[in-house]
Formats: structure tokens, C-alpha cells, sequence
């Protein structure tokens, strides 16, 4: 027998991770490109249009600095797995990412975030005046986006239109019940699932429902994604409170930054649950306190009181289960797209930002 020859490299079996990688720096690099287009067209003014591209990270020559490009990239892969039209899904994938950004530039200022992705927010970058005009022209931009004409039928984009809509009014209430609960002393479960499913969860599904609605989906695919979003939206958020602790999630690349915000998390409603009284008021003490007077003592602190009450092995227990949960539904989707979002929902559970 003659000897046998090494696979050419395009002969590689690709596992479905990397599939995703590759998929992932394919639409990442096409969402660039078009929101490049949509930013450029227009006579630049000054600390607006370069605003833009600054919060948008378009700025950056590594790309891999300028944001996840997770939603976008969801939606086009989405939209791929079903049979959709990619140019007809670029749009909506863009209109999120916009929509994620104008969200991203307005929620540091409400938080007095200064740094985002390893350099000054928006606001600290431009000043306050211009970083709220930044963010109210970027959600200009996400509905001009969707209006633009790539051959989608009126039936179709007064779907996403709203779809959007909804999508947008689920996450103002969410941020208006974060706002509201930092005043909350006696924080608990049914409150932070509550929060997250209108902040993260219908966030997260609506890029995905948005590919399947330029694929023209059926509902019980549409009924599944939406499913899969309010599961993956409490995953996504409960893997972020955990990172906050271990990871410092980019701000800066301090640890407890939720704690110096006073953010109530899942950990923190573990503890409201199960500790005592004095060490429920010692917590909300801390996370009550302004952020510039939150010393690494009571970061250190509060986390003491995560581990002594076991929230943090709650937390990981509840992905677990969240995870499971996810991949059940799932199972319900046709192979394609549940292979895509399975790899994606395995890598919410496991990221390390």
C-alpha cells in the first residue's frame, strides 16, 4: 500500500468551536465594513461623527480590541444557519450593534463609568454634553439603519422595525429597575431574574430572532429563540457577576468593580437570602457607599461574605443548570442552528471577559 499522505489543510475537519471562530471573525469583519459605510457617508462634524467611531471602536486597528461584535455577529450567523440572505440580515446586525453601543454610552454615564475596553469612556472622552449627544445620535442611527433599502419586503422590515422596538423598551425597563434596586436593601431572587430577563435575556434573543425573521423562520423556530434568550440572558449576566470578581471584566482590570458601583448582583441576592441580619446591613453598607470611597478593604469584605454564605458556588451551580437548560431548548431547533448556538452558549458559560 502506498503511504499514506497528509491531509491538506482545507481537508481539516473543523470542530464546531472552531467553526464558530471562524464564523465569528467573518461577520465581525463584515459588520466593520458596513458600519464603516454608514458612519462615513456623511460630512464629518466634529466630536459627533468621530464620537461614533470612537465608541464604536472603530478607531482601533486590532479589531479584536473594538468590542465582542457578539450580537451582530449572532444575528448574521442566524440568519446563515437558516437560509436567510446575509446582505438582507447586515442591516439589522449593524442597527443592534448600534443599538448595543448607544446603550453602552449612556449606561457609563449613569453609572459614572470612566473606563470601557481599556481606555475613557465616551463621556470622560468627549465630556458629559457630548457623550450623551453621542449616544442619542448613535439610537438615531439604528432606525435609520433599519430603514435603509436592501431589497427587504414591507412585511419583513416592519418586523424588525419592531422588533427593535420591543427589544428597546424591554431594556430601558430593565435599566430603570437596575437604577431603581440600588436603593434596595433587602435585594432578592425573584428581583434579580426579573431585572435581567428585560435587561439581557430579550437583548440577547433579539439578534437571533432578528436573523430568523429575514430567513422567514417559522414561529416555533422564532418561539425557540426567544426561549433561548430568556435562559442564556441570566447565564450571560450570572457569568458577569462572577467575572466582576475574578477578571475585573476589562474595567480597568479591577476586581469589584459591581461592588464599588453598588450594583445588585446574583451573589448579592444569595446573601440577602441567607445571611443574617447584621451581615445583610454590613454588605448593603458597603455597596451603599460612593464608588470613590469603596476601599479594596470592603471589596475584600464582601467577598468574604460571598464565600462564608457559599454564593459563589450558588452562582456556578446556577449556570450549570442554566447552561443545561439552554442546550435543551435547543435541541428543538433545526441541526444547523442549534450546533451554531450551542458552541455559543457553551462559551457564555465559560468566558474568561
Amino acid at each position: 500500500m502506498p503511504p499514506a499522505t497528509p491531509l491538506d489543510e482545507d481537508e481539516v475537519t473543523l470542530t464546531p468551536e472552531m467553526a464558530f471562530q471562524q464564523a465569528t471573525e467573518r461577520f465581525s469583519a463584515k459588520v466593520d465594513a458596513r458600519l464603516e459605510e454608514i458612519i462615513g457617508r456623511e460630512e464629518p462634524v466634529e466630536n459627533l461623527h468621530d464620537g461614533l467611531t470612537y465608541a464604536l471602536g472603530l478607531d482601533l486597528a486590532d479589531a479584536r480590541a473594538r468590542g465582542k461584535r457578539i450580537r451582530p455577529v449572532l444575528c448574521l450567523m442566524t440568519a446563515e444557519a437558516l437560509g436567510g440572505d446575509l446582505q438582507q440580515a447586515t442591516n439589522f446586525a449593524c442597527a443592534i450593534e448600534l443599538m448595543h453601543n448607544f446603550a453602552l454610552v449612556h449606561d457609563d454615564i449613569e453609572d459614572g463609568d470612566e473606563v470601557r475596553r481599556n481606555r475613557p469612556t465616551v463621556w470622560r472622552h468627549y465630556g458629559l454634553a457630548h457623550g450623551i449627544n453621542i449616544g442619542d445620535y448613535l439610537f438615531c442611527k439604528v432606525w435609520s439603519t433599519l430603514l435603509e433599502d436592501d431589497g427587504l419586503g414591507a412585511e419583513t422590515r416592519l418586523a424588525l422595525l419592531r422588533l427593535m422596538s420591543e427589544t428597546l423598551d424591554h431594556t430601558h425597563i430593565g435599566q430603570s429597575l437596575e437604577i431603581t434596586q440600588r436603593a434596595n436593601r433587602r435585594f432578592t431572587l425573584e428581583e434579580y431574574f426579573r431585572l435581567v430577563r428585560e435587561k439581557t435575556g430579550f437583548y440577547l434573543a433579539a439578534p437571533m430572532l432578528g436573523g430568523a425573521i429575514v430567513a422567514n423562520a417559522p414561529t416555533p423556530v422564532r418561539t425557540t429563540l426567544a426561549k433561548f434568550g430568556e435562559v442564556v440572558g441570566p447565564l450571560f449576566q450570572i457569568t458577569d457577576d462572577l467575572l466582576d470578581l475574578t477578571a475585573g471584566k476589562g474595567r480597568g482590570g479591577k476586581i469589584g468593580s459591581d461592588l464599588r458601583e453598588g450594583k445588585r448582583s446574583y451573589l448579592v441576592a444569595h446573601v440577602t437570602a441567607t445571611a443574617p441580619d447584621a451581615e445583610i446591613e454590613h454588605l448593603y453598607d458597603i455597596l451603599d457607599k460612593p464608588r470613590e470611597q469603596t476601599t479594596d478593604a470592603d471589596v475584600a469584605a464582601a467577598l468574604a461574605l460571598f464565600e462564608k454564605h457559599g454564593a459563589l458556588e450558588a452562582a456556578r451551580a446556577q449556570c450549570d443548570a442554566l447552561l443545561e437548560q439552554a442546550l435543551g431548548i435547543l435541541r428543538r431547533l433545526p441541526a444547523p442552528l442549534e450546533g451554531v448556538l450551542s458552541v455559543f452558549a457553551r462559551q457564555v458559560a465559560s468566558r474568561e471577559r
